[in-house]
């Protein structure tokens, strides 16, 4: 602050050029007055030392004249008590005779000159205090000048980005704080080395070639490249470099201001594979409709069959597998609208084995014959409530992390499932988990392993060590917040040299529970008349034979503007309506919805293979009382059927 204002002092005196003469005898304070009023100089005077000190106090941006001999104090007295007042008066003294111990007194005491009284005073004057004035001016750029080096200095020590300074030769001859908290580097480890020591293998030489190209030529180069720490950990740089001119316009320097972007970088490709997720999506979505109906009519004729077979017959098994292997590939098609689409998380009690050894089996034809997998999975393992697609991506994305850990060299890939008991002393790094019994799924690699550093961000969001091109999978911290939400956590170990290994805990659903679950009840059958309405013809016939057999009497219709007109000619003939979504001319839930317009009371069933544009909640605001996934079962339909007849009743 107090700089501040001696700047604006000196500017003011700069702009009024404002002079106070201290002189006792008035006809020379007079003429002094004259002369440098000619000079264009603002000027007054006083008679006395005491005057003096008030219009200083009044106003201190002057240049004073003072004379030596006062009536009231000496020139001297009088510059020492006016420096008390004022810290930086400007003055000229002046005298009568030439006395050397004055002189050199008042030049301690700062004055700009020392003049002797005589007949050429009146011309001395005005030359000196033009030169005072001048000095004043240098005074005032010199300051001005050191206060910008100033605030350059704190804001390049300052700024959020690098900045480095480099010679012709590209040696460094400073680096800002920045960059050394961003690399890791000190200034006594960089100076006087080249930028190139901080070069990763993931950018081209080309790039560091046309970098030197442009600027040689005199003109700036902006551009991104990866670049690497001094503990290795590479980071992405927004850099901005350009030459330095002297005053013959010769380059004499190279400076770069680079932005640390690893976290754009990172959101990019979040947002990237995101868009992926949803293009795939897309596609499954339109392959999901139409395989859910080649498996629905699968399904449904496999059980039709099996039910005509002789019970513990050959032919009986076999369905049996049929059925097993068709519900497989049902669940396989939820799996992958799960994982693209984010669908609603459906949880189930499961047991993990067989989901585990599946996803080791989809796995095991992409993994190079240099990594050898080892698998120890206890098919005892109890049941857990948990989401079977999510598991299955679990496991499948911490084996491919550790494939990349040991792409380069081979190694070996432990899998491993089993039960354990765990009692309150295990618990110390999760006291929130409950004790007792837990399935421990873990997943070993003897790669490349983690730093300290690397372990302490590995589950944050979008974090990933791996380069471009390998994808991030579902991302770790997904994985964790999957973990958590079945009351279970996830732990890590892992050392630089010597592999990683992650373990995750599940709590196993007591027998109480799934006794309860498993209890088995009949199919429910029924007498009533339902109209059946699918495009597919091969699944309209199948459905008429399966709803047939439980009792109902159905009407089929093969599409819906026929089944539309079927209704509007008999609407009270009907007890429920089951349709499928997805036909020419008009959409199940439009469909349903004309005929809700006919009969309010009719309950629909709406089913679909997949659908991007009706959901159930959706459906069932409509006044659609229920929501079918193709392909469904027997049991699935009849319990639907039920449900929506004795709601109305």
């Amino acid at each position: 602050m107090k700089k501040n204002n001696e700047h604006k002092n000196i500017d003011e005196l700069l702009a009024t050029r404002q002079v106070l003469v201290v002189e006792d005898d008035e006809g020379l304070n007079k003429l002094i007055q004259k002369t440098l009023r000619r000079a264009k100089f603002d000027c007054f005077g006083v008679l006395t030392g005491a005057d003096a000190i008030t219009s200083v106090k009044k106003n201190p941006n002057m240049v004073l004249i003072i004379d030596q001999q006062l009536p009231d104090m000496d020139g001297t007295d009088l510059v020492r008590n006016l420096i008390n007042h004022a810290n930086d008066i400007i003055f000229v003294a002046m005298t009568g005779h030439g006395d050397e111990k004055i002189a050199v007194e008042m030049m301690k005491l700062g004055a700009k000159d020392y003049l002797i009284k005589g007949y050429d005073l009146t011309d001395i004057l005005p030359m000196v205090l033009k030169r005072v004035f001048s000095e004043i001016k240098t005074k005032k750029k010199l300051a001005r000048a050191e206060d910008e080096l100033k605030k350059l200095g704190a804001a390049v020590q300052q700024s959020p980005v690098s900045i480095i300074i480099t010679d012709l030769e590209g040696c460094i001859e400073y680096v800002n704080p920045k960059f050394c908290n961003l690399t890791g580097y000190s200034k006594q480890e960089v100076i006087g080395k080249n930028p190139n020591l901080l070069q990763s293998d993931t950018t081209s030489p080309e790039l560091y070639n046309n970098l030197w190209k442009t600027l040689l030529s005199g003109k700036e180069w902006r551009g991104e490249f990866q670049n690497k720490k001094k503990n290795g950990e590479l980071y992405w740089e927004d850099a901005l470099i350009f030459p330095i001119f002297n005053g013959d316009g010769a380059i004499t320097h190279f400076l770069a201001v680079k932005e640390d972007i690893t976290d754009r970088k990172q959101f990019e490709k979040h947002l990237l594979q995101t868009q992926k997720l949803e293009a795939i999506g897309t596609l499954a979505g339109g392959i999901a409709h139409d395989f859910n109906n080649i498996l629905g009519a699968i399904l449904g004729y496999t059980e039709l069959a099996k039910e005509d077979s002789q019970p513990g017959s050959t032919i009986e098994k076999n369905l049996e597998k049929v059925l097993e292997s068709g519900n497989r590939a049902k669940n396989l098609v939820t799996q992958i609208l799960a994982f693209s689409r984010h669908d609603d998380i459906d949880f189930q009690y499961i047991q993990p084995v067989t989901i585990v050894k599946e996803a080791i089996n989809m796995l095991r034809p992409s993994l190079p014959t240099t990594i050898e997998i080892i698998e120890d999975i206890d098919s005892a393992t109890g049941h857990i409530f948990a989401n079977p697609s999510q598991l299955s991506q679990i496991v499948m994305n911490l084996c491919t992390n550790a494939f990349h850990a040991m792409e380069e060299t081979g190694g070996r890939l432990d899998i491993s499932l089993k039960e354990i008991d765990r009692c309150r002393q295990d618990n110390t790094t999760e006291p929130h988990i409950d004790t007792g019994t837990f399935v421990q799924l873990s997943v070993r690699d003897s790669g490349t392993g983690m730093t300290q550093e690397v372990k302490d961000k590995i589950f944050d969001p979008y974090f990933t060590t791996k380069g471009i091109g390998k994808g991030t999978g579902m991302g770790l911290s997904i994985v964790h917040g999957i973990i958590k939400s079945y009351g279970g956590f996830i732990t890590l170990s892992s050392e630089p040299g010597k592999g990683t290994a992650f373990h995750i805990f599940i709590p196993v659903i007591g027998d109480e529970i799934l006794h309860n679950k498993d209890t088995v009840e009949p199919i429910p059958i029924g007498n009533e008349n339902i109209l059946f309405i699918d495009d597919e013809e091969i699944l309209a016939e199948m459905g008429k034979d399966m709803l047939e057999r439980l009792g109902y009497h159905v009407t089929v219709r093969k599409g819906s503007l026929e089944a539309l007109e079927t209704f509007q000619n008999q609407p009270d003939q009907f007890d429920v309506i089951i349709t499928d979504q997805t036909m020419p001319g008009m959409t199940g839930v439009d469909l349903a919805r004309r005929m809700l317009q006919i009969r309010p009371d009719i309950p629909v069933i709406l089913c679909t293979g997949y659908s991007s544009v009706i959901s159930e909640d959706k459906a069932k605001s409509m006044g659609i009382k229920e929501f079918a996934l193709k392909p469904f079962g027997k049991n699935d339909i009849a319990q639907l059927i039920r449900k929506v007849l004795d709601e109305k009743s």
